[in-house]
């Protein structure tokens, strides 16, 4: 028997199912409104169009582990494991002004003057998706204790999002660093400005995968940022949850439907 046929054997004794090992009850990470959102070993995408908001929500989810567990921020909250606390930020898009004020604004919804020692933020925007993924599992490799990953953005950590074969091991890729480094991972994803959509085949894989996809939404009548579920795997669906910005203080707001207006037919003249 060859050596390549010997590794395979040893892996599928080791994938086989073994009902003397039988993993321990699910852990809750993220939830919203007490509704389940991510659990360890998946992922979750936020999804929106450009200037929607969906970094500021990002904030929020980060924030959120920050305060005491009986907290939340706009009725989001990241609850670490006792023996795991410790988070990963790492921003993929922001210029260094912007990545020190969304920061800044995690530090505000938080109510802290300093990040705690278990927020560790990276910034990679100069760096090309292979070197990202490099960084982050070494970063995984080298912090057991870290629970939660966030990603800004998913789109820089492949060349091309409609690049079937790309996207897909790319997809590939979070299942595995979610299950191998039992974390749960928070990403933002763009939406497609035609249907909607997650973009390209990326979208649709993460999609297809995610526990849960999540859309901000901006409401032009109101200047509302909508938070509300696309998909959610483990749970019902949670009510929208309504934000808007009040001269830079961020505060959560009644929830308003955003009205849709049908322009009449023109009759012909007579």
């Amino acid at each position: 028997m060859q050596t390549n046929d010997l590794e395979i054997n040893d892996l599928l004794k080791a994938r086989r199912y073994d009902p003397t090992k039988r993993p321990s009850q699910e852990q809750v990470v993220f939830s919203i409104n007490s509704k389940i959102v991510g659990t360890l070993q998946n992922y979750v995408v936020v999804s929106g169009l450009p200037k929607a908001s969906k970094s500021t929500y990002l904030g929020a989810i980060a924030a959120s582990a920050l305060v005491p567990h009986y907290q939340a921020v706009f009725g989001l909250k990241l609850s670490l494991p006792a023996d795991r606390q410790r988070l990963a930020y790492f921003d993929t898009e922001h210029s260094a002004f912007d990545f020190y004020r969304q920061m800044d604004k995690i530090k505000g919804f938080a109510d802290k003057n300093s990040l705690p020692d278990f927020f560790d933020a990276f910034s990679t925007r100069e760096d090309m998706p292979a070197k990202i993924r490099k960084l982050v599992e070494a970063y995984l490799q080298a912090h057991a204790e870290c629970s939660v990953l966030i990603i800004d953005g998913l789109l820089d950590l492949c060349l091309n999002y409609n690049d079937e074969r790309e996207t897909r091991l790319l997809t590939n890729w979070f299942k595995r660093i979610t299950k191998q480094y039992n974390v749960l991972l928070i990403g933002v994803l763009h939406l497609g400005k035609g249907q909607g959509e997650t973009l390209g085949h990326l979208g649709s894989n993460t999609d297809r995968w995610a526990q849960s996809t999540l859309i901000v939404e901006r409401n032009k009548e109101n200047q509302q940022f909508i938070l509300r579920p696309k998909y959610l795997r483990s749970s019902d669906d949670f009510d929208p949850i309504a934000i808007m910005n009040f001269n830079g203080l961020w505060q959560q707001v009644p929830y308003i439907e955003q009205e849709t207006f049908t322009i009449p037919k023109k009759g012909k003249k007579s």
